[in-house]
């Protein structure tokens, strides 16, 4: 029996009840299920804003913010090189702030200009199916935006919505996708904005979910991999936000129409993946920003939606700082996030100050204290290249101490700054023009080169934890060595990392490497290093090495992009003639009596 005729078989009896309720839920005869957000969640924002600074700044910042957004003019339908995507983008920012607005004040000025942009937008030649992930998230605004302010708009303007929803959105995926088959965000956020805006124009066509929703349950596994088996998500935690982002705006969904949770809640890792990125925020509050991610936090809607699943609201208390520095508005969810807060706990439940995990892209965290603004902090992973988005940064690390960053990533460089100057920057071959892009490569992150060489594409480092939370690397097939191996010992008070290699050819030159923003000296085999008043010492030990310091604030290449501010702590040594080498760096802030 074929493969998909045996999947048929087994998907029958949950389409058998799926179908019927989703139609049933949607029928213009009865009351109409709101998309996502429950009457009671509008109801109940306003207690609990009473009751929550942070929530109340967060409305307050998002309400000012859709009071100025009316002066914007309206969307184009122009592409930054091959996307729509920051047009759509910028269409769920503004008409959910409007939307919401409209919600909590009953000031029509917002409604009015909510409907003016889904009207632009509707009368665009396309949403751009050639890039899917424009259509999906241009489709996933403008059924929100529908939903939300469905008892604003006349049976036209409904008709119209709906229309431009069918026709630009979702007819293309009636019988399901190509992007649906990836293992990546992309299976997540088009498998959702498809469902989303076939449910929300349901009342004008219920035939629809026959055809869309067959195909889009069979492929939700697809996409789900990515958590297995311990939550940490192999394109970083940004791209983390995005992807679990839209399985959460799903899953909202489907429980809104009593449609179950297509497995996605449950998923190996899924939940979970909440820890993994409430870790990747260090106390400087920049993220762990391996692969093609920035430093910088958003409010991440999917975080706020699992720590009120998981009764675990410590897992946002980065986010409530950066919503008392007046940050997170700006994020095209955080209305959501508003909507999704949950409620304070007077028992606070305690985190683990240690975290690590297997997967495509396996890692560990370090954390001094949960509470302590100074607290020390560091982050490392194995893996590798070989992966969606990934760079060749197997065993590289950031640390945080005092509530700075001192060990950092340069993070990923704008994707059309480089397609733009010809960079075939989706080709992950060895010796792919990707590489040669100077954040991309080896050479750019905190990790070791032999002889100035790239890491080899293909080979994944592992990682082994044991019970007193040490952590070994196995940098062997990445280097092309027949052993090496990078260690972290983790104290509250510093952090001890060992690098061995043996088995390799005398005489290869070793390079260590470490980005920082912070000035650099140099006496002998320590580096001291200081920003904004603090220290903290580098002092190597073992194998005789040469330190020295890079500037990288310069592009390197024309298609590279600048790093201000930034360099390099370089560390050479040579494998000696018994084919070894092995170096310790121990790292100790600085404290002053």
């Amino acid at each position: 029996m074929k493969r998909r005729d045996l999947f048929s078989i087994l998907l029958l009896p949950l389409l058998s009840g799926v179908l019927p309720a989703a139609m049933a839920n949607t029928s213009s005869g009865g009351k109409r299920t709101p998309l996502l957000i429950s009457e009671r969640e509008w109801q109940d924002l306003a207690q609990r804003r009473a009751s929550d600074a942070e929530l109340d700044l967060l409305v307050q910042s998002l309400l000012e913010r859709a009071k100025k957004d009316l002066s914007l003019p309206l969307p184009e339908r122009k592409l930054i090189g091959k996307r729509l995507l920051s047009v759509s983008r910028e269409l769920i920012r503004r008409c959910l702030g409007w939307a919401f607005a409209w919600r909590l004040t009953a000031d029509q000025t917002y409604a009015d200009r909510a409907f003016a942009e889904l009207q632009a937008v509707a009368a665009f030649s396309d949403w751009n199916p050639a890039h899917y992930l424009d259509v999906a998230e241009m489709t996933t605004g403008v059924a929100i935006t529908y939903d939300w302010l469905y008892e604003f708009l006349t049976p036209e303007q409904r008709n119209l919505i709906c229309q431009a929803i069918f026709d630009k959105g979702i007819a293309q995926a009636k019988n399901g996708h190509a992007t649906y088959k990836r293992d990546n965000n992309w299976n997540q956020v088009c498998i959702t904005g498809m469902v989303l805006g076939a449910l929300a124009v349901a009342d004008n066509n219920p035939a629809v979910l026959r055809d869309l929703l067959p195909p889009a349950i069979a492929a939700i596994p697809t996409g789900l991999k990515a958590y297995q088996p311990d939550g940490i998500y192999p394109e970083g935690p940004s791209y983390w936000s995005y992807g679990t982002t839209y399985s959460v705006l799903l899953l909202a969904a489907l429980r809104q129409h009593r449609l179950g949770d297509w497995g996605i809640a449950s998923a190996p890792g899924f939940m979970r993946s909440a820890l993994f990125y409430a870790h990747s925020v260090g106390p400087s509050g920049k993220h762990f920003n391996f692969a093609d991610g920035g430093e910088g936090q958003e409010l991440a809607a999917a975080l706020v939606w699992m720590a009120r699943e998981l009764q675990q609201p410590v897992l946002l208390d980065a986010k409530r700082d950066l919503i008392r520095q007046k940050n997170g508005s700006a994020d095209r969810f955080a209305t959501l996030s508003a909507l999704w807060w949950p409620t304070q706990s007077k028992q606070r439940t305690a985190m683990e100050t240690h975290f690590s995990g297997q997967g495509a892209q396996p890692l560990a965290f370090w954390r001094s204290s949960w509470t302590d603004s100074n607290a020390l902090w560091f982050a490392i992973k194995a893996g590798g290249a070989a992966h969606s988005h990934a760079h060749m940064d197997a065993g590289s690390f950031c640390l945080d101490w005092a509530g700075l960053r001192w060990a950092k990533d340069l993070g990923m460089q704008d994707y059309q700054s480089l397609e733009s100057k010809g960079i075939d920057l989706w080709n992950g071959k060895q010796q792919s023009p990707r590489w040669k892009v100077f954040r991309l490569s080896t050479e750019a992150h905190n990790t070791l080169m032999l002889n100035g060489q790239p890491h080899s594409v293909n080979a994944m480092a592992s990682l082994r934890s044991d019970a007193d939370g040490r952590v070994q690397i196995d940098l062997s097939s990445v280097l092309g060595i027949p052993r090496a191996t990078r260690t972290v010992h983790f104290s509250d008070t510093g952090v001890r990392l060992e690098d061995q290699l043996s088995g390799g050819q005398p005489g290869t030159q070793v390079r260590w490497a470490m980005c920082t923003s912070a000035a650099v000296s140099i006496k002998g085999n320590t580096a001291t290093l200081t920003q904004q008043g603090k220290q903290m010492t580098l002092r190597f030990e073992g194998a005789p090495v040469t330190l020295q310091v890079q500037d990288i604030s310069a592009p390197r290449a024309d298609f590279d992009a600048p790093n201000p501010g930034t360099r390099q702590l370089l560390v050479f040594g040579q494998i000696a003639d018994r084919g070894d080498w092995a170096v310790q760096t121990v790292f100790e802030p600085v404290i002053s009596s």
